[in-house]
């Protein structure tokens, strides 16, 4: 009889088995340190510094240090100016504001002409203001013209029309300038106005006579009347497919004519009527501006004259 083996004995060939097997190699451990692409201008613009610091990237045009900067900034300065130029353009007003007289009605027009109130420059003082305008900058240019501020720092130069005894100061503004010229008026008749204690003196108070017109000009319209022909959805495939065989679709095209009436028709409604509105502002009263405009008065402070 055999003699029986010891679990010791058994379990020791399997692991003398398990010692002998082939060795696993070793994975080679990450570093950020191994071989990278290199950089291109690297001694240049992305160079790195001993200290870990990018150097600043100077602008330099031809050895003069800052040279494409102030390039960069005077463009910048004629864009802007450009773009001034351009909304002055935009928002220039109509020539006939600038000649109120020639706005009136034909028959106040002529008659006024032949009294000799109307002398054009002469007597006349014509003030634009648009949307834009600056009320203080309005409000004093009112009060320079009224003999009731002086302004130093006033740019413009006071007309020789104000020396005349039938002086008339013509403020006008044009579509959305309007409501802005009548705030301006408005607030600038409150501001001259004498106080109680100087209309009892009643030294340097100068009445002024008030009309307001209202007339109208044509000016071309900014916005373009689309097309109703033009359609804004897509053309379905299967009738794409369906012309494309049958030959058809040439047939729909608008000729040569209708493309041409259909240009004419969206350029029929560019011009438009912009109100005007004109206040009169007299030294002395015109009869013919009362009846048909209505009249106001208003007094105003002026400075002491110096004689």
């Amino acid at each position: 009889m055999a003699k029986p083996k010891r679990m010791s004995d058994m379990f020791a060939s399997s692991a003398e088995t398990s010692s002998i097997s082939t060795p696993v190699a070793s994975a080679t451990p990450y570093s950020s340190e191994g071989p990278t692409l290199p950089i291109i201008d690297a001694d240049t613009e992305h160079a790195v510094n001993v200290d870990g610091k990018r150097p600043t990237v100077s602008t330099s045009v031809d050895g003069q240090h800052g040279e494409g900067e102030r390039q960069r900034k005077a463009q910048k300065i004629n864009s802007k100016e450009s773009l001034i130029d351009e909304t002055r353009k935009s928002t220039t007003s109509h020539p006939a504001l600038y000649e109120p007289w020639t706005l009136l009605p034909t028959d106040i027009f002529k008659q006024l002409t032949a009294q000799k109130r109307l002398k054009g420059t002469h007597n006349i003082v014509p003030v634009v203001f648009t949307k834009n305008q600056n009320v203080k900058a309005g409000i004093n240019r009112l009060k320079v013209l009224l003999g009731a501020y002086e302004d130093r720092k006033q740019s413009f130069d006071i007309p020789t029309a104000l020396k005349e005894k039938d002086t008339i100061i013509a403020v006008s503004a044009q579509g959305d300038g309007t409501a802005k010229l009548v705030s301006i008026v408005d607030v600038a008749r409150r501001v001259v106005a004498p106080t109680p204690k100087e209309k009892e003196l009643g030294e340097d108070i100068v009445r002024w006579w008030l009309y307001t017109s209202l007339a109208s000009i044509e000016v071309e319209k900014k916005t373009k009347v689309p097309s109703e022909t033009t359609s804004t959805t897509q053309p379905d495939e299967m009738d794409v497919d369906m012309r494309d065989s049958e030959g058809e679709g040439d047939a729909f095209e608008p000729i040569e004519a209708e493309k041409v009436d259909q240009q004419k028709n969206d350029t029929q409604n560019k011009m438009i009527k912009s109100p005007i509105l004109t206040i009169w502002i007299t030294k002395k009263e015109i009869p013919a501006f009362k009846s048909a405009f209505g009249e106001q008065t208003f007094e105003v402070k002026t400075l002491p004259r110096d004689d």
